[in-house]
């Protein structure tokens, strides 16, 4: 009953799983869709005040995101926090895009929730971390960037020839070498070169050009 007067309100639902199984949390998402919920976030919980690290199993959050691909994923947090937020940000990492975590101004009051909570320095802690990784995540795919290109050139290499050789001499693994940088033949086209003849004369450690042979 509760499920469907919450999905009735037609309102964004944040569904927390803990000490759930996937046929809870399936049963519970079919009542909530059937009502009218459209906007929904599962979030991993365990159902422990604290939960030790032990107990985490962050994997779970991948889990989840693979077994009901129709809503978002979160993380509802509940172990101490430390100093790097590391439970928080590797929620993050793994998918969570919704992070639930209780807050407090004094970790010292008493009561079952303030001693694990998150105070001002912790929320700051993990929100620098998020900015920073978010930064650090950049394009989506792999590709090569701007700032690479010198030391791609610079690091890659050429097709050189390994000795002095005289003008009409066939080119052979054993007169061929590869050394940087990459501003003459790739050795992607080492067989491609593998049987040409040379037009010119060429120096030992002297780069193939492709108007050489």
């Amino acid at each position: 009953p509760l499920l469907r007067l919450v999905a009735k309100k037609r309102k964004p639902v944040i569904l927390s799983t803990g000490a759930s199984n996937k046929k809870e949390i399936s049963n519970a998402l079919e009542v909530l869709k059937k009502n009218g919920a459209i906007d929904i976030c599962l979030m991993h919980c365990i159902l422990n005040y604290p939960t030790s690290e032990l107990d985490a199993n962050l994997n779970m959050i991948t889990d989840l995101k693979n077994t009901f691909t129709t809503v978002k994923i979160g993380y509802s947090d509940h172990t101490k926090p430390g100093s790097d937020m590391l439970m928080c940000i590797t929620a993050y990492l793994k998918g969570a895009i919704v992070i639930e975590k209780h807050f407090t101004n004094d970790k010292s009051l008493k009561g079952n929730d303030h001693f694990h909570a998150m105070d001002v320095k912790d929320l700051k802690q993990f929100c620098n971390s998020i900015s920073r990784i978010q930064i650090a995540e950049g394009k989506k795919f792999k590709t090569v960037l701007k700032s690479e290109q010198v030391s791609r050139k610079n690091a890659r290499r050429s097709i050189v020839v390994d000795r002095d050789l005289e003008k009409g001499t066939m080119l052979n693994e054993a007169n061929l070498t590869c050394k940087r940088p990459a501003t003459g033949i790739s050795p992607l086209f080492w067989d491609k070169v593998i049987g040409k003849k040379l037009k010119r004369s060429i120096k030992a450690n002297q780069i193939l050009k492709w108007s050489d042979i």
